[in-house]
């Protein structure tokens, strides 16, 4: 536990929670962007004095880092049911509602802060980071359209689905940054919806029977 001494001496507040903090700042980066954040600003969303926010986190791209990192961390959870399912169309069904989720909430409207960071790389480590994202992302497209293809699901070619959906999906957090309130966002949720759902039909053209179920 910290003492009251140990907290005057680092400028924490009593009760002071780094990963609270780090999420409040991690917000702050996605709604604000990177250039656009000041000293002032993230010491606000940390509830540090300037000083302390920097012993805490280190400089403004280290925070950066670290708030990158926990976005991705978040946003893994919403790809989870591409690698981690075991069903065809459903799981991209899911990885859909979660993502729909995502732009629903407050934060939703600023788009992907993943994909807002491609289009002005802070430095290697964030390049590093996004990149991996998106090979994530095209490699749970990848693995879940090559299992509905097994469950006998009219899957297209795994490659091509891989491609075209997360092409899809990172075309849609865009949007969803640059006109979150646009009927095209809804368009876009709505097509890629309708693309998964067209895999329900088998190969040989009878529905194919629901195998396998979500793991716990």
């Amino acid at each position: 536990m910290t003492s009251e001494t140990e907290t005057a001496r680092s400028g924490r507040p009593l009760g002071f929670d780094r990963a609270e903090a780090l999420t409040r700042l991690m917000k702050l980066f996605w709604q604000t962007g990177f250039d656009r954040v000041t000293q002032q600003q993230m010491a606000a969303a940390s509830g540090l004095s300037t000083s302390s926010l920097y012993n805490t986190f280190g400089t403004k791209v280290e925070i950066y880092r670290a708030a990158m990192d926990d976005y991705l961390r978040r946003m893994a959870a919403v790809l989870d049911p591409l690698v981690d399912g075991v069903r065809g169309h459903e799981d991209v069904l899911e990885t859909l509602a979660r993502l729909k989720t995502v732009l629903d909430s407050d934060q939703g409207r600023f788009g992907c802060m993943a994909t807002t960071a491609m289009t002005a790389p802070v430095d290697e480590h964030v390049v590093a980071a996004t990149r991996r994202y998106r090979e994530q992302l095209r490699e749970g497209f990848l693995a879940v359209a090559e299992r509905a293809r097994g469950l006998g699901e009219a899957a297209p070619d795994p490659s091509m689905a891989a491609n075209v959906l997360t092409a899809a999906v990172l075309g849609t957090l865009t949007i969803a940054r640059a006109a979150p309130e646009s009927p095209e966002l809804t368009a876009e949720l709505d097509s890629l919806r309708d693309f998964a759902l067209s895999w329900r039909r088998s190969r040989n053209g009878v529905r194919p029977s629901s195998r396998g179920s979500r793991r716990a």
